[in-house]
């Protein structure tokens, strides 16, 4: 009778040599995610001033038309990052802003993307960003955005302790019919938490703030380049929101917040201004001005005993303040020779010391 063979046992040898192989395997394949995670990725995208050309689709015409909904529509955005890749990424788009809404055609935009889908891309690490647009179809409404785009710029050279702006050249894509419409000027700006990250602080939300809590070298440096822009649209103590300080402007401390520390104000929302001079502005009703172009110094007297520091740290930068409006590409001469006419009257009081006392010094907020 015929036995069935019996099974030979694989020696030991061959186990520990299927074992070795499984393992390198393993490393190799832990070696070649590493790569992976190492290889070189773009730019994030406020460290670039380059302007980034986007295909914005969406729903444009519903939104522009329905004034009344404030909510999220679907949309997806494309562009070529800086190694040549096409990359398309999901994202939401929504009205914002209050003033903007009434008075332009197009209203302010902002950009939602899930902080995973951005992974790995220039726009990695951003979940929400404020778009400003081109307000009106008329291309030389542009040239009011150019310049308030710049005055974040401006602000970049006195202080690091400013937004960022990332200049962007959109295509509008109506996702509904389909229809594209002539790209425009438009650009985004830095979140709050992303300034704070770069200088070591963290936001700040609370009701109010004193006056006397403010960094005075750092707020008499704030409240000359309110002079210096002409905006009197902001308020760095208080603002009409009870439960968050303050008006167009953010805060930004150390955390947690000591009794000691300091507080750092965040200047933004120029359209008001009158470097820029929308045809819509109008200085806030109280005030003793009629027009945005009429300077107003509102800073701090608490502060006063910083102005003479500040006010020598924007002198200082006065040729590369300047230098800054007269490179502008996307500015037209009328538009360069105006601002840069609006800045003489500014330079004019802080190099003139009777001058510096009566329209700064003398004029501050008690």
């Amino acid at each position: 009778m015929q036995t069935r063979p019996q099974s030979k046992s694989v020696p030991c040898r061959h186990w520990l040599k299927l074992l070795a192989l499984a393992c390198w395997l393993a490393m190799a394949a832990n070696t070649a995610t590493a790569a992976d995670d190492d290889s070189p990725k773009p730019a994030k995208l406020f460290s670039s001033e380059d302007t980034l050309a986007v295909t914005l689709t969406a729903p444009w015409r519903q939104l522009e038309r329905d004034e009344s909904y404030q909510g999220a529509y679907p949309a997806r955005i494309q562009y070529r990052d800086e190694s040549g890749e096409d990359v398309e990424l999901e994202l939401t788009v929504g009205r914002r802003g209050v003033k903007r809404q009434v008075a332009c055609s197009f209203p302010p935009i902002r950009l939602r993307f899930e902080k995973e889908t951005v992974k790995g891309t220039t726009f990695r690490g951003q979940t929400s960003l404020k778009m400003v647009t081109h307000c009106e179809k008329s291309t030389r409404f542009d040239q009011y955005y150019v310049l308030e785009m710049l005055a974040y710029r401006l602000y970049n050279l006195l202080t690091d302790y400013s937004f960022r702006v990332r200049p962007l050249e959109v295509t509008y894509l109506d996702s509904d019919t389909g229809k594209a419409a002539k790209s425009r000027f438009a650009f985004l700006i830095e979140d709050d938490g992303d300034v704070a990250k770069r200088n070591d602080l963290k936001k700040l939300k609370i009701p109010k703030v004193s006056a006397s809590r403010l960094e005075p070298e750092v707020a008499s440096q704030f409240a000359l380049f309110q002079l210096m822009i002409g905006n009197v649209d902001w308020a760095a103590t208080a603002g009409p929101d009870p439960t968050e300080c303050c008006h167009n402007v953010k805060l930004i401390a150390p955390r947690p917040l000591e009794q000691d520390d300091y507080i750092i104000p965040l200047a933004y929302d120029f359209d008001s201004a009158g470097l820029v001079d929308a045809p819509y502005a109008a200085p806030p009703n109280g005030l003793p001005i009629n027009s945005v172009t009429q300077r107003l110094y509102r800073g701090y007297c608490v502060h006063n005993a910083s102005l003479p520091a500040a006010r020598q740290h924007v002198l200082k930068r006065e040729p590369a303040l300047r230098a800054l409006i007269a490179a502008e590409d996307r500015l037209n001469s009328g538009s360069k020779k105006k601002a840069d006419r609006y800045l003489d009257g500014f330079f004019d009081i802080l190099k003139d010391p009777e001058d510096f006392e009566k329209y700064v010094t003398e004029k501050c907020r008690k």
